[in-house]
Order: C-alpha cells, then sequence, then structure tokens
C-alpha cells in the first residue's frame, strides 16, 4: 500500500500565489526489518549470514522503490503548474480563427515536442493520472465539432485510408515520428460523428483502439445557459446514446460545451449526471472556450465543471492565442507544470503547499521541497 509523504511544517501565512519559501527535507521510508548475527557455531554462523544478506537486499530494495529519492530536483518540477488544453477546430485549406491548415497543425506540433510538451488525455488529466516524462510538460490536444475534416478516409489502390491531411492523420504521422510524443487527442461529437456516415462505426472503434478518446458537443450546439434541466439531459444524452450505438462498451465522460454556456446554477447537476432514453450519463469534465491554460489537476483551484481551454489559432485571438501562452510559459511569466516522472508522486515547490487538493491527490505521495 502507497504511503504519503507529507512532511507538517510550521504554519507560513502566504499572501500571493508565488512567494517563496524554505525547502523541506526528503522523508523516507521506515526500515521495520531486524536480524540477528550472532552465530552458535560455523554452520549457524553461515546460515545466519545468507539470513543478513537476503534482508539486507529486502531493506535496499524497499529503499529503491521509494521514486522520492530517485527525483531529480534540477529539472525544478511543479505540478501545481498550468497544463494547455488546445481548442482545435477543424484542419484545412484556409487558415481562420477555428481552423488550421495541415501545415500549421503541423508546424504546431513539432513545436510542441521540440519544447518540452507531451501529450496527455484529457480522461487522464481529469483522474489526476499524470504519466508524463520527467521534465516535461502535459498537454492536452481537443477538437470540437467532429469534422470531416477531422478523421477523413479516402479511396487509394481500392481502399479506404486516413487521408494524410486530416487531424488524425497528422497525429498519426507524428506518432510514428516521435514515438515518445504519446500522440492522443479527445474529439467532441454531435449527431454526424466525421461525416461519411457509413464509415462512423468504423472511425469511433478505430479511435478507441489506437489510444484517443471521445467526449459530447451536444445534440443542436445550443447554448446551455437557454435550457432547462430535462433539455440539457437531452441535449447530453442523445449523443452519447448515438456514441454507444457505434462502441456499446464505451464510457463518454467529458464534455465541450457549446460557444462556452455553462448552465444556469439550478441545472449543473443535470450537465454533470442525468439518464435519457433509459441510458444514465456521468460527466467528469466540463470544457469551456479557449481562454487561457488550465490549472494542475491537482491544485484547489481547477474546476472541473468549468476547465479552461486555449484557442489553438494565430489570428484574432488578442493575446490569448497559443502560441501567446507558449511564450510567456518559455519567459517564465506564468509557470508551467513540470512532471517528476512518477505517476504515484506529486511533486511541488513550497511555496506552492496551500493549493495542493489532498482529495485529489489520494493515495499518492506528496513531496514538498
Amino acid at each position: 500500500m502507497k504511503k504519503r509523504f507529507f512532511k507538517i511544517l510550521t504554519l507560513i501565512a502566504v499572501v500571493v500565489l508565488f512567494t517563496g519559501c524554505g525547502v523541506d527535507d526528503k522523508p523516507t521510508i521506515e526500515e521495520d526489518n531486524q536480524h540477528e548475527d550472532v552465530p552458535t557455531n560455523k554452520e549457524n554462523e553461515a546460515e545466519n549470514e545468507d539470513s543478513k544478506d537476503e534482508k539486507n537486499e529486502e531493506i535496499i530494495t524497499e529503499e529503491e522503490q521509494n521514486p522520492i529519492d530517485s527525483i531529480d530536483l534540477t529539472k525544478e518540477p511543479n505540478e501545481l503548474g498550468e497544463i494547455m488544453i488546445l481548442m482545435y477546430h477543424g484542419i484545412g485549406e484556409e487558415e481562420t480563427v477555428w481552423q488550421r491548415t495541415a501545415a500549421n497543425f503541423r508546424k504546431d506540433l513539432e513545436y510542441m515536442y521540440k519544447n518540452g510538451y507531451r501529450m496527455i488525455s484529457l480522461n487522464d488529466y481529469a483522474k489526476g493520472e499524470i504519466y508524463t516524462e520527467e521534465g516535461y510538460t502535459p498537454i492536452i490536444l481537443t477538437f470540437d465539432d467532429g469534422r470531416q475534416n477531422n478523421f477523413n478516409l479516402i479511396e487509394e489502390n481500392g481502399e479506404m485510408v486516413i487521408d494524410s491531411n486530416c487531424a488524425v492523420g497528422i497525429l498519426e504521422e507524428f506518432k510514428s515520428k516521435y514515438p515518445d510524443f504519446n500522440v492522443t487527442a479527445s474529439f467532441f461529437l454531435g449527431t454526424n460523428p466525421f461525416g461519411q456516415i457509413d464509415y462512423a462505426e468504423q472511425k469511433l472503434n478505430w479511435l478507441i483502439e489506437n489510444d484517443y478518446d471521445i467526449g459530447n458537443h451536444t445534440y443542436s450546439h445550443n447554448k446551455m445557459e437557454l435550457l432547462t434541466g430535462e433539455e440539457i439531459q437531452a441535449e447530453i444524452g442523445s449523443v452519447n446514446n448515438i456514441i454507444g450505438e457505434y462502441i456499446s462498451d464505451y464510457s463518454v465522460e467529458t464534455l465541450a460545451l457549446p460557444h462556452g454556456s455553462n448552465p444556469n446554477d439550478e441545472f449543473i447537476n443535470d450537465m454533470l449526471e442525468g439518464e435519457y432514453e433509459g441510458n444514465s450519463y456521468k460527466t467528469v469534465a466540463v470544457l469551456d472556450v479557449g481562454w487561457r491554460p488550465a490549472y494542475s489537476p491537482f491544485d484547489t483551484l481547477t474546476d472541473f465543471k468549468s476547465l479552461y481551454r486555449v484557442t489553438a489559432s494565430e489570428i484574432d485571438v488578442d493575446g490569448c492565442g497559443m502560441y501567446d501562452y507558449f511564450k510567456q510559459f518559455e519567459e517564465n511569466k506564468r509557470e508551467r507544470f513540470i512532471s517528476d516522472g512518477f505517476s504515484e508522486v506529486i511533486t511541488i515547490p513550497e511555496r506552492h503547499k496551500e493549493y495542493l487538493n489532498m482529495d485529489m491527490v489520494g493515495d499518492m505521495l506528496v513531496n514538498i521541497y
């Protein structure tokens, strides 16, 4: 069973998020194994020596299994830093606010890879399961609307194959080019997933089998603020039911809000959990439209009912596009999430400890430095 290593310090009044404080010593694992080395004769001495070696080996093994001792603090891990959830829509020939050209999407991915970003899924983020390599920053890709240019099939030599210039085709290209990029994305769908209705089942199953996620973008794309609780359940439940007809063993757990419109307060629970035509649903993460990077899933400021996204565009974004935030991370004007390399440990600078959400941490270890 995992042990939590959370050292209790003298309470320090923290006025703002980025106030510097002292450094904690690392906790160590208690060594419970004991042994005796008093021989009664040569035979017993040899026996005891073997026993000592075995027990010492057990102790060393236990110490080696303490991941905190292996964390490289020179990489300045900060798992309460921000994570960008990028909001894409289309991939096409013309560059617009809501569409990237294939060339620019490739440019985006190349930039992410070469500047220390590694992809994670939105579903993993929502569950606090971060498997990012040590020293790297997680990044999440999302696509709204389920456009055909997200996942297009074309005919080649009598067979239907993935269009190399659609979003999935380009992502697969980078998956082959950089296997350690951990390529994945979440696609938020309405009533006609990716067009080409005859291939809907094939496409949805292919996505799940190849480590992509599927989310809900509602039936009619209406603003949630204008809907009643019953209407909200119909908007979400009907899409989940459509997706369930193609992939019955997959649970849709994420929602991208049309127009970034949140329900009225009395109907928020209908957005998070409900039932439609005999099928229930539960939503663990709800996405707004593009604005700013999201907080860490372990941050007390994170609201999974309304997660921030960054607009994946360079046109008319008023300083809120992805390259604006990439630059702010590079210039240390914002603190980015930097992984310690251990999914079972949360490593944070001491100055941020008051923002650590222990309910989200659960049984994971905590390392404060």
